[in-house]
């Protein structure tokens, strides 16, 4: 393709070309061989030759236009949690359901590009429906809409076949998740809307953590359908010990009643508690009628001493922030009322907000609670002494160059790695206030973990604003900056809630009240696993300087409480160790962890419990209702089983479901194109030969 000022060239090089092959034809004419049309010719030749030639001086392009057709994109969602095998409508579709989805891909997949997808507790993309086996212990719409939104969007989707029974039991509402769905959703309502006899433990409403000695509520909610007349019993039961019954008389045939009782906790530790209602005759399902709950019972509340150097609103905040989790309890005190004779061992750890100042009793108080190995968090602010706090503990040294604050708002260090903060806690650090922070150098411990750094108007530094030091002997927190208070008005102003900036002071406690395990083999898991929910573990090694190493190998053996044994390798990470062990039957489990290093064997062991899910048994009615919502909204259809062989043509009758044509024009140079160049040789060649050819004649 010529530019305008290419243009002006041609010209001269018609002229140029026409001027050598006129020089040639002349030299040509003298000569007797050639006759004028084989000068002719000859001439024509050497002229488009010359005219090539010459032309690519001018760089001309072309366009090559390139057509693609992508082909609409259907996606087929399988239901493969189990209620779709509880009912016995359920049961007859088992032999014949899979293979009418098999056919229906068949049908489509010449004209359109299929996937099939597998959705229950999560949502996965499968190669076959020989991977369905409906033993999902829950069902997930939200999750199955997410996953296609983010994996398809940008794709050619042009239509969702969900088949269902439409029992959704986790997970957000599907039907506040279609304003932003571009493709209809065609739905095929599978199940029984057919309301059954059965009696059900529906809830169980408990707290997870009770303390030793202390007594605790359950309550538990019972419903039943169709059975009214009928008689049945609440039991509660632990490790077999008969803790609660109740005999009760089903009074209508749309029955629910709630159950009380009050629960000692006797023993520390997990406890496993069974709740049982007695079934009825000719139940539909008996899946429902129990449920098991684990309680974690902790050896006392642990306790949180907070000294202030003067009156702050800071207190108050801080006192709310840590009340508001059942596992502490807090006595705030003014140094100045501070009981000399108060037994500091009794707390688990100490936060001193501007403490220490020039008060030099603050060192007395300091170094007693150091001496019983007591955690401190300190808080910094306008009255804290500078020098005197740089020798109190060796984490962080701050030399002030001026005696003003800084005004400093919090960023959050993403590679943090002794806690986590929830997503919805990052994502509201920069909407917090400023806190007032002292000005000048500072100089960190290689030990010193920031969770957070200071960021002064729009500069963003490297200076901690909240941080921890992290020793095998000691843990101290350190706030760099007073006015907590702030953040919790802002939170409460933005979320209706201090969730989240009562997230930060929780965790900072939870983790320096922690006692630290000075063990150099450590494995790290949940006591408590979900039944569709993966065990997962971390193991932690550590030399003799506590630092972590991963030289070695980690082997872990898992036994169940019928001795069988399931061993393990756990995974290197970067200085650490990781395990999936996959998912596992409800149940109480042991585990046995081994590895050498430095000649040494080390071990560590320990219990966790698989808790039973009893989601998908709860309601085995199907929600047709739902699925007919579904497909309404997004101009779709809903059909039945018997009728997923007229879903091709259905699908076909669509015109908004069509192939996209995408069309791509480039511009190509001729002096990079092969057959350009191969043009011009041929043409010379032909002119050599004709000319050498008649020459001889």
């Amino acid at each position: 393709m010529l530019t305008h000022y290419s243009l002006w060239w041609i010209i001269p090089i018609l002229m140029l070309s026409f001027g050598a092959s006129l020089l040639l034809y002349r030299y040509s004419k003298g000569r007797k061989s050639f006759t004028p049309n084989q000068r002719i010719l000859l001439f024509a030749l050497r002229f488009l030759a010359f005219l090539l030639c010459l032309s690519l001086f001018l760089m001309p392009s072309i366009k090559i236009k390139s057509t693609e057709t992508q082909k609409p994109i259907i996606l087929i969602a399988q239901d493969n949690s189990s209620s779709i095998l509880q009912t016995k409508d359920s049961l007859a579709y088992k032999t014949t359901l899979l293979d009418e989805i098999e056919d229906l891909r068949n049908d489509l997949q010449n004209d359109y590009n299929i996937k099939l997808i597998s959705f229950g507790n999560g949502a996965k993309e499968i190669a076959t429906t020989k991977k369905i086996e409906h033993q999902d212990k829950a069902t997930d719409l939200s999750e199955l809409l997410e996953m296609v939104d983010q994996t398809y969007s940008n794709h050619n989707l042009s239509a969702l076949i969900i088949s269902t029974d439409g029992i959704v039991n986790k997970g957000k509402s599907p039907l506040n998740m279609l304003q932003n769905l571009s493709f209809p959703i065609f739905t095929i309502a599978l199940g029984d809307t057919t309301i059954k006899k059965d009696i059900a433990i529906t809830e169980v409403r408990y707290n997870r953590i009770a303390y030793l000695n202390n007594d605790f509520p359950l309550e538990i909610v019972v419903n039943s359908q169709k059975a009214k007349g009928s008689n049945s019993i609440l039991r509660v039961r632990k490790e077999g010990v008969m803790l609660y019954e109740e005999k009760f008389l089903i009074d209508n045939d749309a029955f629910s009643k709630q159950f009380n009782t009050i629960l000692r906790a006797d023993k520390t530790g997990i406890q496993h508690y069974r709740i049982s209602v007695e079934s009825i005759e000719n139940e539909q399902s008996t899946a429902n009628n129990t449920r098991d709950i684990y309680v974690e019972v902790l050896d006392g509340r642990q306790k949180v001493l907070l000294v202030a150097n003067s009156p702050s609103p800071d207190i108050s905040a801080l006192k709310q922030a840590i009340e508001n989790n059942e596992n502490y309890q807090v006595e705030s005190y003014l140094f100045n009322k501070l009981d000399k004779k108060t037994p500091l061992k009794d707390y688990n750890i100490a936060i001193l907000h501007q403490i220490p100042s020039t008060n030099p009793e603050h060192m007395r108080l300091i170094e007693e609670l150091q001496k019983e190995d007591i955690p401190i968090l300190y808080i910094i602010g306008q009255q804290t002494d500078m020098p005197y706090f740089n020798t109190v503990q060796r984490g962080l040294q701050i030399t002030q160059t001026k005696s003003s604050l800084n005004q400093v708002t919090p960023i959050h260090n993403p590679n943090f790695t002794l806690f986590t903060l929830t997503k919805p806690t990052q994502d509201l650090l920069n909407q917090f206030p400023p806190l007032q922070s002292p000005f000048g150098r500072y100089n960190l411990s290689p030990n010193l973990h920031s969770l957070m750094f200071q960021k002064a108007g729009a500069i963003s530094t490297d200076y901690p604003l909240i941080s921890f030091l992290n020793t095998p002997s000691e843990r101290v927190g350190i706030i760099v900056g007073e006015g907590f208070w702030r953040w919790r008005m802002q939170n409460f102003l933005i979320n209706e809630t201090h969730s989240e900036a009562d997230e930060i002071i929780h965790k900072s406690i939870q983790y320096l009240a922690s006692k630290v395990n000075k063990s150099r083999f450590r494995v790290i898991c949940n006591n408590v696993f979900a039944e569709n929910e993966a065990v997962l573990m971390d193991a932690e090694l550590y030399n003799e300087s506590y630092e972590l190493v991963n030289e070695s190998d980690v082997n872990l053996t898992i036994t169940d409480s019928q001795n069988k044994k399931y061993p393990f390798t756990f995974s290197k990470t970067i200085n650490s160790h990781h395990l999936n062990a996959g998912i596992f039957p409800s149940g109480k489990y042991t585990y046995n962890a081994t590895t050498h290093y430095g000649g040494t064997t080390f071990t560590a062991n320990g219990i966790f419990y698989i808790s039973t899910q009893n989601l998908e048994s709860v309601n085995l009615v199907a929600d047709h209702n739902l699925l007919f919502n579904l497909s309404n909204l997004t101009d779709g259809t809903m059909i039945y089983p018997s009728q997923i062989a007229d879903l091709k043509s259905i699908i076909k009758a669509r015109k908004d479901i069509k192939p996209l044509i995408s069309e791509t024009i480039t511009n190509k140079n001729l002096i990079d194109q092969w057959w350009y160049l191969g043009l011009i040789i041929l043409i010379f060649g032909a002119e050599w030969f004709l000319r050498k050819y008649w020459g001889r004649i």
